[in-house]
């Protein structure tokens, strides 16, 4: 016969804590701070963003954030204040970078949002968050068909600017090869003429369709519509 599957709950006795934890998935130990996000139930920190403010855990933020840990440990005006402005990041954004904080893990409504997340993770050091922000854009970028590429509002050499501006290594050496594979699209809108001539010149060198490529097509083209080519078969 099969064994029947065991239920913990609160009203059984726990006679080994260890046992009981390990067989605990890890999506329950990132999933249960959630509830302790944006929440003012045992919160000993408060963040003022724009005039809103949100509480928080110094604890959890010590533990998943060095540059927490070492603001909230040193001698800083932060270490011995329980309201603490935030400046250079939104509301919406912060609370995206305390959401990976406490449940590590983090989902961006659009390329704009995870960049502007991308630049609030560099400001406190979270590289990994960085990373995932990083993929997400380039995931979402490569998706898109060349269509939308060209009639989108995102102004992708200013994402390639912040990207360089805020290390994003990754992200701007990425960028710089998809501005150039996707030559005759980005060459075609405004924003193209703010690459640096350093830039500038690595797309002209690595684009596609490069111009070798379209005067053999011009000639091929040519030729096939010329009487020198002619149905073999007719």
């Amino acid at each position: 016969m099969p064994k029947r599957a065991v239920l913990f709950t609160d009203r059984q006795p726990i006679k080994n804590c260890k046992t009981y934890q390990a067989r605990k998935p890890l999506w329950f130990y990132n999933t249960s701070l959630k509830f302790f996000l944006n929440k003012p139930m045992l919160a000993d920190v408060v963040f003022e963003i724009q005039g809103a403010t949100v509480p928080a855990h110094r604890a959890i933020l010590v533990a998943r954030c060095e540059v927490m840990a070492a603001m909230f440990n040193g001698n800083y005006m932060e270490a011995k204040s329980v309201l603490i402005p935030v400046y250079g990041v939104s509301k919406e954004t912060f609370l995206s970078f305390l959401e990976y904080l406490y449940t590590d893990s983090c989902c961006p409504a659009g390329i704009f949002q995870a960049m502007c997340l991308l630049i609030c993770a560099e400001m406190y050091q979270v590289s990994r968050l960085q990373h995932i922000c990083e993929l997400f854009i380039i995931t979402q970028l490569q998706s898109m068909p060349s269509r939308e590429l060209a009639s989108m509002n995102l102004d992708i050499v200013d994402l390639l600017k912040k990207a360089k501006f805020h290390h994003s290594d990754c992200l701007s050496t990425w960028l710089l090869h998809f501005i150039a594979t996707n030559y005759l699209i980005f060459s075609q809108k405004p924003e193209f003429q703010d690459l640096s001539v350093e830039e500038r010149s690595f797309v002209e060198k690595h684009r596609w369709p490069s111009n070798m490529y379209l005067k053999q097509l011009a000639e091929y083209r040519k030729y096939i519509h010329s009487r020198k080519c002619r149905c073999l078969v007719m």
